[in-house]
Parts: structure tokens; C-alpha cells; sequence
């Protein structure tokens, strides 16, 4: 690309391209700081919630602040790929609606928990016998939420990168990078049988990331859909 295109280019779709890779860099830096407490002894489980209260807030905030950021913005390349089209159109409805889905989980995980647990924090016996069962009904809660969430959000990512690989405009290399990553991600969602682990979220998010990437990639030097020459 000459300088003279680049000059010319659209300044929100610079600001876009940038956005999605400082997005992508801060969700894999919350995810790996996702607090996690394990205890089976209740009152011990209820003390570590509580404890890591702040902190949980603080992650599920700004992880649930950076899915909403780049849904959006993932949003409107659905939309300059062309929402006539059936599969992007599909492919929007399903990010939109892992969105809430995702959104759900962390408003459990981020803010109910610690909030449940934090008065039982000092009394502990009977009080934590009742909140951790409470807990495990929210964990299962968690769990399918964020599951269901996932999986629409590589279906979106397959459905938009299958219209990025039959489009004739240059952006069939973020197409087949994407058709990787919603494998990698249906792969680990449906290949194991035990409960998501931050091991396993860790693993989608860097998938997802590889395709945020590509269409950051696809943003910033003006391919397919944002070509100049349109």
C-alpha cells in the first residue's frame, strides 16, 4: 500500500484496526488474572470469594467492558461485509446474542459471587454451608452460559470468515485464518468432557484473538470490504 492510500484512508477505520488489537492484548491479559478458588471445605471457599471480591470485580468489569468494545466493532465489519447477505446477518445476530450470554456469566462470576459470599466471609459455618450451595447453582449457570456464549461466538466467527473466503477482493487470508480458529475454539468446547477451565479459556481467547487480528489486518490496509478502490 502507497502512502498516498494510506493518507486517504479512512481515519475511524485506522481508530477500529488499533482498537481491536489493544481489545485483543487486554482480554488475554484479564483472562490469565482470572481469580480462581478452589476449596472444598465451604467456609474456606467462601473466605477466598471474599477475599479476591476487588479483584474479581475488577477483571469481569473490564472483561465484560473489552467483549462489548469489540462485539461492536466486529459489528460493523459484519456490516461492511454487507448484512443482506444471509450468513452475515447470522453471523451478527449470533455474536450479538453471545454477547448477552457472555455478559450474564460475568455479572455471576464477577459481581453475585463475591457479593453472596463476602457477609458469610466472617461467620462461616452454617452460613457457608447455605452460600456455597448457592455457588454451585451459579457455577453450572456460569458454565452453559459461557459455553452456549462461545459457541455462538465461533459460529460468527465461521460464518463471516466462509463470506471473507468466497469474496474476490484480497481478504481470503483472513478468511482461512478464521475458518482455523473457529475449529481450534469448536474443537475445545465440544472435544472435552470436563467443565471450562481457565487453561481452556485461555486457549479460545488466544484462537479468537488470531482472528481479531486478521481482521484488524484486513481493516488497516484497506482489504476486501474496505478497499479503496470500492
Amino acid at each position: 500500500m502507497t502512502a498516498k492510500e494510506l493518507a486517504t484512508g479512512r481515519p475511524s477505520e485506522t481508530l477500529a484496526a488499533t482498537g481491536m488489537v489493544v481489545l485483543v492484548l487486554l482480554m488475554l491479559v484479564v483472562v490469565m488474572h482470572h481469580p480462581v478458588a478452589r476449596h472444598a471445605d465451604a467456609t474456606e471457599l467462601v473466605t477466598d470469594i471474599a477475599r479476591q471480591a476487588a479483584s474479581d470485580r475488577w477483571v469481569h468489569g473490564i472483561l465484560a467492558g473489552a467483549m462489548t468494545m469489540m462485539t461492536s466493532l466486529m459489528l460493523g465489519f459484519a456490516a461492511r461485509l454487507g448484512l443482506g447477505r444471509p450468513q452475515v446477518l447470522l453471523g451478527a445476530v449470533s455474536s450479538a446474542l453471545a454477547l448477552v450470554l457472555n455478559c450474564q456469566a460475568v455479572l455471576l462470576d464477577g459481581f453475585i459471587a463475591p457479593a453472596l459470599t463476602t457477609p458469610c466471609a466472617a461467620l462461616g459455618g452454617r452460613c457457608a454451608g447455605e452460600v456455597q450451595g448457592l455457588l454451585e447453582l451459579g457455577a453450572l449457570q456460569i458454565e452453559y452460559l459461557t459455553r452456549f456464549g462461545l459457541i455462538l461466538f465461533a459460529s460468527a466467527t465461521a460464518l463471516w470468515a466462509a463470506d471473507l473466503m468466497f469474496r474476490k477482493d484480497r481478504a481470503r487470508f483472513a478468511g482461512g485464518v478464521g475458518l482455523v480458529s473457529a475449529g481450534v475454539q469448536f474443537g475445545l468446547l465440544f472435544a472435552g468432557r470436563d467443565r471450562l477451565n481457565p487453561h481452556t479459556l485461555a486457549l479460545i481467547v488466544a484462537a479468537q484473538a488470531a482472528w481479531y487480528l486478521s481482521v484488524a489486518w484486513v481493516i488497516a490496509l484497506r482489504k476486501g470490504p474496505f478497499s479503496l478502490k470500492q
